[in-house]
């Protein structure tokens, strides 16, 4: 839904820039002729043909570009059109109601095809999970009381909670290989469903640690997790500490 949303955009944007070129195109044919291995290139006007010379090549290139607009126009404006009616048309939480609107008693009888993003989202944060073996010490408490292991793993644990954002922290990922491994974050953005993951590497000045992660951000690609896509990552050193600012950034880019 979302990319169709994007499509939509972006064809009513195109759509606009095309037409406004159109009307300001010059408004002669052009006429082509082939000579040898070359093309010589006309403007046509009361059946009056003019030569257009080579440092001229531009007006040939406008009347082609607006040619080529003018055939293509009435079929992005179909399909804009369709794109169109079919959000006017198209309603999911209909969908969607027939499970939320039904008593308490009946919901726990039935299996629902069709869930509102809330119930997807309170169903999603309710999964039980097998936590890592070396569990933080309960020095570093998230407004949540859960233990993190950092001020910063605190910053940003808070951010998605004051975001109702929902997440699981160190939730498990099997690698390809077989390993297991604990991401910081794992995190839902409850308007499109989808999952990130989120690691906050706090020792970029290490060279240890960043090879690490190296093999790491490696090890992600190869399950399909990837930078920009479904992988967030903060960094921080001992001298440029974790800025608020930009956790917030990423969650409004990412997960709101």
């Amino acid at each position: 839904m979302e990319q169709l949303k994007q499509k939509q955009a972006e064809f009513s944007s195109l759509a606009k820039r095309m037409q406004d070129f159109i009307k300001t195109a010059p408004k002669e044919r052009l006429r082509i002729r082939k000579k040898g291995n070359n093309y010589q290139y006309y403007m046509e006007k009361n059946k009056k043909r003019t030569y257009i010379p080579k440092k001229n090549l531009e007006t040939a290139r406008k009347l082609a570009q607006r040619d080529y607009y003018q055939k293509l126009l009435p079929g992005l404006l179909k399909n804009l059109k369709a794109m169109n009616q079919f959000f006017k048309d198209y309603s999911p939480k209909n969908l969607e109601q027939s499970y939320s609107n039904l008593p308490a008693a009946r919901k726990q009888l039935v299996t629902p095809i069709f869930i509102d993003n809330e119930t997807y989202a309170q169903q999603w944060q309710a999964k039980n999970y097998e936590r890592k073996k070396d569990a933080p010490d309960g020095s570093f408490l998230t407004l949540k009381n859960e233990a993190v292991r950092s001020k910063s793993e605190i910053i940003i644990a808070n951010l998605l909670h004051d975001k109702k954002v929902p997440y699981h922290y160190e939730y498990p990922l099997k690698l390809s290989n077989g390993v297991t491994i604990h991401p910081d974050f794992f995190c839902l953005n409850k308007r499109t469903r989808q999952e990130f993951y989120w690691e906050h590497c706090g020792k970029m000045d290490d060279l240890e640690y960043t090879a690490s992660l190296t093999q790491r951000l490696s090890d992600y690609s190869k399950c399909g997790i990837i930078l920009g896509k479904n992988l967030i990552i903060t960094m921080e050193t001992g001298k440029i500490p974790l800025e608020t600012k930009n956790v917030e950034r990423m969650i409004q880019a990412y997960l709101v």
